[in-house]
């Protein structure tokens, strides 16, 4: 997509010309490539226009590394399949770990791309051009910045993460001439890990943030950008503000990723704070073998509207989606992409359809893997009672639970509407399913749920294992508050007693009192400021996209069916869905596959936590391309932890990726990473 004409088309365009350099030296080739070597005709970018076509030539270097991030993050993950026939080589040797030196997606290349692009923009913007009294520039540089961090980043977790010496080159100037990269070539400064990187970057943009607390990604004026039709007749159009990533988190990422936990959750909390942004009511259900007919689910039941397939829409602002890479609706518009092609979805087919064309030949899969988890999820549901006739309109007490298997995973076949599901699987090839996430030719960077569930990781680093609960269950609202594990008082004030004399706490109850304090204090989600922001009708439980329905009678024993309280999932009648029953379930699991004795501590738990937490991004996220990356995390914190020994992330990394039959030692961390070219 060729961004720049849609974007002040009556303004005299500054265009940068990009440099040629070519790099031979100690690992470092193919790092730089651009168009020529000529200089740039303007390098101060000191005008107010100028500098946007330049910001925007770096979202168009961000389409380049689209394919690449999507495929190592989702290919060397566990949730995918390849079909040995007809899949590409370059995919298949990502998913079992025989990266060559020609895979096409194994190139530094187009992440330096972006990288340089961003040194030239930050060394010769004037960053202090006003209007008035007002900085007109200050949100784009700081955008350019984060864009720069998140191109480090992504290559420190392509790469090397903090594996013994493993490094990727590291510069914040632009290079311009051989002469350049030659010097930095041997100078030992150049080589970081992640750890290093993150050292190097952070203190910039903290301190961007702490004398611009404003900022806020630029949106160049519209929220509703035609970038043109599909040759099959589809619209496209974007929003130019969620192609950029936003400082808050790409910090928060960078905390979270070298176990700076504290500092990630605040960053987290400030950008859900600042913009309001709550876990929605994106719910979803899945019937296996597409019928389940117990006796005591109703109707109403079965009849579920499906709305978790609304965050992968093909409209300029899809619910959910903070940042986006939108790739070009033709190639004849710029840059296109083979992600939906490879999962059976010919994007760029010129048939006339009014669907997204399908085609025989999937390369890419729902793995076994996959399945086994989202067909192991329970349900949560109202049971109502039904003779066949008439429904008991009055709702019990009690949640009931059935292995239906997690919604997110949800299958149809002609028998149903292919819009109200993820996964289509053909009725005459029952082999081949079909993934709708990707159909729209759009790479997710960052979710509402990427926030949250990060979040919840670093709360549960920090000790907080039942607020991070929380995120998956109710949701962080005011609901908490009702939450807390207290006695219960009888009708004088007085504290009622079980039979053996302790205080009676409520079974639904969960949550400390000092969690409840933090997220009001050192996280201000329930502070006076936002309290309105994050009250109970509003807040989702993120597991509940998934595994749980709305009570559909509008109605939860006479209280509101609106947020925390608006599913089986987030009820107090749910005593199955809480920490101590699944984080024990956990315990046992882990125990049984991994051979390690696992106690009731406060570190076992907070450990067990973590691969709940994994499971969920699972759930949330696959198909996405971001699994490898948290694996990755997810296992150098296990390792760096030592809860179950020193090497239990390097066990718990291998174990996961048995099933891509792996050509390398994945207990060895080295082996994680792609050979760097």
């Amino acid at each position: 997509m060729n961004i720049r004409k849609y974007i002040n088309k009556g303004r005299v365009s500054f265009y940068i010309t990009l440099f040629t350099l070519l790099f031979t030296l100690n690992g470092c080739s193919d790092m730089l490539s651009t168009d020529s070597d000529s200089r740039v005709s303007d390098p101060e970018l000191n005008t107010k226009t100028d500098s946007v076509f330049l910001a925007l030539g770096i979202a168009q270097a961000m389409q380049q590394v689209a394919d690449q991030y999507f495929y190592v993050g989702e290919m060397r993950g566990e949730l995918v399949t390849v079909d040995e026939a007809v899949t590409d080589k370059n995919l298949k040797e990502l998913a079992n770990y025989s990266v060559s030196a020609t895979n096409a997606y194994d190139s530094s290349y187009v992440f330096y791309k972006v990288i340089n692009n961003c040194n030239y923009y930050l060394a010769h913007r004037d960053s202090t051009l006003k209007t008035g009294s007002t900085n007109v520039v200050i949100d784009e540089y700081i955008a350019v910045a984060a864009w720069r961090a998140w191109a480090y980043l992504q290559l420190a977790r392509t790469y090397c993460g903090n594996a013994d010496g493993l490094t990727i080159p590291f510069y914040t100037e632009p290079l311009t001439s051989i002469s350049q990269i030659e010097a930095k070539a041997v100078d030992a400064n150049c080589q970081k890990n992640l750890s290093q990187i993150v050292d190097a970057l952070a203190p910039e943009l903290e301190q961007l943030l702490e004398r611009y607390p404003n900022t806020q990604v630029p949106g160049f004026g519209s929220s509703n950008y035609n970038i043109g039709t599909t040759n099959w007749g589809a619209n496209k159009s974007i929003n130019m503000s969620r192609i950029f990533v936003p400082v808050q988190l790409v910090l928060g990422d960078m905390y979270l990723e070298t176990a700076q936990y504290d500092k990630a959750a605040v960053k987290y909390a400030d950008y859900l704070c600042k913009y309001g942004i709550v876990p929605d009511s994106y719910l979803s259900f899945r019937m296996r073998d597409y019928i389940v007919t117990p006796d005591d689910f109703s109707s109403d039941f079965n009849l579920l509207f499906d709305n978790y397939i609304n965050i992968y829409s093909n409209n300029a602002n899809p619910g959910d989606v903070v940042t986006y890479i939108p790739m070009a609706v033709s190639s004849q518009s710029g840059k296109t992409t083979t992600i939906p092609l490879s999962f059976g979805y010919d994007y760029y087919s010129i048939n006339h359809s009014s669907d997204c064309p399908r085609v025989e030949t999937i390369q890419i899969q729902p793995s076994e893997a996959f399945r086994e988890l989202m067909d192991s999820a329970d349900f949560y549901y109202y049971p109502t009672s039904y003779n066949g006739q008439t429904e008991n309109k009055s709702y019990p007490t009690a949640v009931k639970k059935y292995k239906a298997g997690d919604g997110r995973a949800s299958v149809t076949s002609e028998f149903r509407s292919i819009d109200e599901a993820m996964l289509y699987r053909n009725p005459a090839d029952t082999t081949k399913v079909y993934v709708r996430k990707v159909r729209n030719a759009n790479v997710y960077l960052y979710r509402a749920s990427t926030i949250y569930l990060h979040l919840a990781e670093a709360l549960n680093a920090m000790g907080y294992t039942d607020a991070a609960f929380a995120i998956l269950k109710n949701g962080i609202s005011t609901y908490l508050e009702n939450l807390v594990m207290k006695p219960t008082l009888d009708s004088e004030g007085k504290i009622v007693q079980n039979e053996d004399g302790t205080p009676r706490i409520e079974a639904y109850k969960y949550m400390s009192q000092k969690s409840v304090d933090m997220l009001g204090t050192m996280l201000p989600f329930l502070n006076a400021q936002y309290r309105e922001t994050f009250t109970a009708d509003k807040v989702y439980g993120i597991h509940a996209h998934g595994s749980c329905t709305y009570n559909k009678k509008e109605n939860e024993l006479a209280q509101s069916a609106k947020g925390s309280r608006a599913t089986a999932l987030g009820s107090q009648m749910n005593t199955y869905y809480l920490p101590a029953p699944v984080i024990g379930e956990k315990m046992k699991e882990i125990a049984q596959k991994y051979d390690v004795s696992v106690g009731n501590t406060k570190a076992d738990s907070i450990a067990a936590m973590q691969d709940i937490l994994c499971d969920e991004y699972a759930k949330e996220f696959a198909f996405e391309g971001r699994r490898f990356y948290d694996l990755q995390r997810l296992a150098r914190h296990y390792n760096e932890s030592g809860t179950w020994g020193g090497d239990f992330g390097s066990k718990w990394f291998a174990k996961k990726l048995e099933g891509n039959r792996p050509q390398k030692d994945l207990r060895d961390p080295r082996n994680w990473y792609l050979p760097f070219k």
